[in-house]
């Protein structure tokens, strides 16, 4: 017998493969709690432990992170804090203030050696549920 909770998730697992099939699983199961949307605007993020801004380029969001391709390859890497914003508008300058946070989940090789997708997962991530 199902419950609400298992209707819910299975219903996400879905949606998520629908946008965006999963890396495999040990177990085979889709492990994402938000269904992610493709997605390309202009990034910008913050390093704090270098002081350093990145230019970069969203690939895909999601309530939960995002995906952004930068052309600095080496300069981050899995489990560094960063901050960051995404041009949705037309203001070029953005308060510190106003940036989110996050860290870098998974640093990603592509083919071009100058490149580097970095999965960033949102320190206030909220949990959702799909709507019926």
């Amino acid at each position: 017998m199902s419950t609400p909770e298992s209707s819910a998730a299975t219903k996400t697992r879905t949606r998520s493969v629908i946008v965006e099939p999963p890396a495999d699983a040990p177990d085979g199961r889709d492990r994402r709690k938000h269904t992610r949307h493709p997605l390309t605007r202009p990034a910008k993020l913050f390093c704090p432990g270098s002081g350093r801004f990145l230019a970069g380029r969203t690939r895909n969001i999601s309530a939960g992170g995002v995906l952004v391709e930068i052309d600095a390859p080496d300069s981050i890497t899995s489990g560094d804090a960063i901050k960051l914003t995404i041009a949705f508008g037309d203001r070029f300058i953005v308060p510190m203030s106003e940036l989110v946070g996050g860290s870098v989940v998974r640093a990603i090789t592509t083919d071009n050696a100058e490149t580097t997708c970095l999965a960033i997962a949102y320190d206030d991530a909220t949990e959702t549920t799909p709507q019926s």
